[in-house]
């Protein structure tokens, strides 16, 4: 008989910083995938008309930590598939997810600042208003950090430079 943990669907947590490459990781494979950027502006959507709003999110952590859930739930019902949940920011939203999906692999797509600085101003994305070196030291941006701090040890680190 399977127990309630081995039911639960493969979920690996994606983490890295602005321009890591985190769209693009196995991009190709057949999962499914949970934008965090997406679950954020659908939240805050009603009470934030700006991008300096929609980077000031740390006190809706819970909020959106169960709409991740959430999704991830569906995800399974519907797909069956692994599931990577890309573009989580903040320790509490992980340690909530870890709350349900404790087996979840965590990876860092780490890429040198130099590379991620080229990507972004490549990119021309027409949210990105103002240079990298402010968008890459956002309160939101170094709190992704301390991720990396966090879960160091148990954490897979990628090497995405030369990837994207």
């Amino acid at each position: 008989m399977k127990t309630e943990q081995s039911l639960k669907p493969k979920v690996t947590l994606l983490f890295g910083r602005i321009c890591s490459g985190k769209s693009s990781y196995r991009s190709t494979d057949k999962v499914s995938r949970v934008l965090v950027s997406a679950i954020v502006k659908s939240v805050i959507a009603d009470n934030a008309a700006t991008r300096d709003q929609l980077q000031d999110t740390m006190h809706l952590d819970h909020l959106i930590a169960e709409h991740i859930i959430q999704h991830i739930d569906l995800l399974d019902r519907v797909s069956g598939l692994e599931i990577i949940v890309d573009g989580i920011r903040q320790v509490s939203i992980v340690n909530k997810v870890l709350e349900e999906y404790p087996d979840a692999e965590l990876v860092w797509l780490e890429v040198p600042e130099e590379e991620r600085k080229r990507r972004y101003e490549s990119r021309k994305d027409m949210k990105d208003v103002e240079p990298f070196e402010v968008a890459d030291n956002r309160p939101i941006e170094l709190e992704c950090q301390n991720i990396f701090s966090t879960f160091k040890d148990r954490i897979i680190t990628i090497n995405n430079y030369g990837v994207n």
